[in-house]
């Protein structure tokens, strides 16, 4: 739906109106969107009745959290979500496709009220992303990607919302600095961090999905957690040097081809995957290692249902003396953590081979009939264990890897990777 002009004051009275209790406000606030919302649910569900089912849905939880949206301006974008989120529960339970791939969403860029912006200015937007701290970028996801209430942003921080919308102005205007100050200078956005093509910033500013506990994929390591009490999280660099990898892992360091690497430069990579990141980070220092990480991991390849050049993995590392760790407890908890996620699904693990391990398994889902490969792990190799500090003849070192798209698919039925950073789970 779009609003120009006196109508968007008229919505946003209404909305206003509502939020204080107006129920008279809130009909004609239905009476100005239904049809959008119809549309909205009927491109999910493909289906008139079910559509108007998840449209009726939608109102009565927007009038149930109209207290949670902040900019009455935002309520048209804010309703489209709620819709889009009744509906793919509605799919889910039929177990049928989520989004269409032409309905899929565009985030918007700094508030929902900046919707005019060109191409130029959402890749200055990307380089400035990077420009961020962690805590500003988490804030900055979850409130423009995840579109979380500064409500919701404040109780998770532990301040009022004073404190979070002051946070929220000042990561704006660090970011419109970034992009006025390249607009005037006439700076190409590849130009702004010349220490990262293009491509790569593109990738790098991508939002967190781990973050979300409302997407499939925030939702799945969430769960993961719950496994694994007791692990130290561990922040892992998204660049990696693999010249200096090579030199100190060997050439174990790389078991995909150079044609799936996105290089920064002659030495550095966007990280390929979780482990070797870790491996070069953990270190052994007296005390057994229970340490776990998830984030974006990035692959050169073909777009398709099935593959995405940035994902998401959660990675699980283990080192301790051998009497306190072997593969079969490991697998115990892994099969653990696989029943959490997907309850009462059938699996089969299945020996494999994987560079730094000496041994290593696949485990398998019956997804519909066929098999899907969602996660491995294995034991490292006694040089790994000895580059991390450990001793071989002492210690063991298990690592343990995670797919989080392909587990929330399988959880969520979405029959498409491209749709799970779109989705919501209510």
């Amino acid at each position: 739906m779009s609003c120009k002009g006196s109508d968007v004051k008229v919505l946003d009275d209404l909305v206003v109106r509502a939020q204080g209790g107006d129920v008279e406000a809130f009909g004609r606030l239905v009476q100005q969107t239904q049809g959008m919302a119809y549309a909205v649910a009927r491109g999910v569900l493909r289906d008139a009745v079910a559509a108007e089912d998840a449209a009726q849905e939608a109102y009565l939880r927007a009038f149930r959290r109209l207290g949670d949206l902040d900019e009455p301006a935002s309520f048209p974008s804010w309703l489209r979500r709620i819709v889009i989120t009744v509906a793919l529960n509605l799919r889910r339970a039929r177990r049928v496709t989520f989004l269409p791939l032409d309905d899929m969403l565009e985030v918007p860029v700094l508030d929902d009220a900046e919707t005019s912006w060109t191409g130029l200015q959402r890749r200055q937007l990307a380089s400035a992303l990077l420009t961020l701290t962690s805590s500003e970028r988490l804030l900055c996801d979850r409130r423009y990607h995840g579109r979380w209430s500064a409500a919701r942003l404040a109780r998770e921080a532990g301040v009022d919302e004073s404190a979070i919308r002051k946070r929220l102005q000042r990561i704006r205007e660090k970011l419109r600095k970034e992009i006025e100050v390249s607009e005037q200078n006439g700076i190409e956005p590849k130009e702004i961090r010349p220490d990262f093509p293009g491509k790569i910033v593109e990738l790098l500013a991508r939002p967190n999905l781990t973050d979300l506990p409302e997407n499939p994929v925030g939702r799945i390591l969430e769960l993961l957690r719950g496994v694994y009490g007791g692990f130290d999280e561990i922040q892992l660099p998204e660049v990696v040097d693999l010249a200096e990898a090579s030199k100190s892992i060997g050439d174990d360091a790389l078991y995909i081809g150079q044609q799936e690497l996105h290089h920064v430069d002659q030495r550095r990579i966007l990280r390929y995957d979780l482990t070797l990141p870790l491996l070069l980070t953990a270190r052994y220092e007296g005390r057994p290692l229970r340490l776990w990480a998830a984030g974006k991991t990035y692959r050169s390849c073909r777009i398709d249902a099935t593959h995405l050049e940035a994902f998401h993995q959660a990675e699980i590392f283990c080192l301790d003396e051998r009497s306190r760790l072997d593969p079969w407890r490991v697998t115990a908890q892994v099969l653990q953590s696989v029943d959490t996620v997907l309850p009462g699904r059938t699996v089969k693990i299945v020996p494999t081979q994987y560079a730094m391990c000496m041994q290593a398994w696949e485990l398998e889902v019956d997804d519909d009939g066929h098999w899907s490969e969602l996660m491995a792990w294995g034991v490292f190799t006694d040089k790994i264990v000895s580059h991390v500090g450990g001793d071989p003849h002492v210690h063991t070192a298990i690592g343990v890897g995670y797919g989080l798209e392909r587990f929330a698919m399988a959880r969520y039925g979405i029959d498409d990777v491209r749709k799970v950073d779109v989705a919501r789970i209510a």
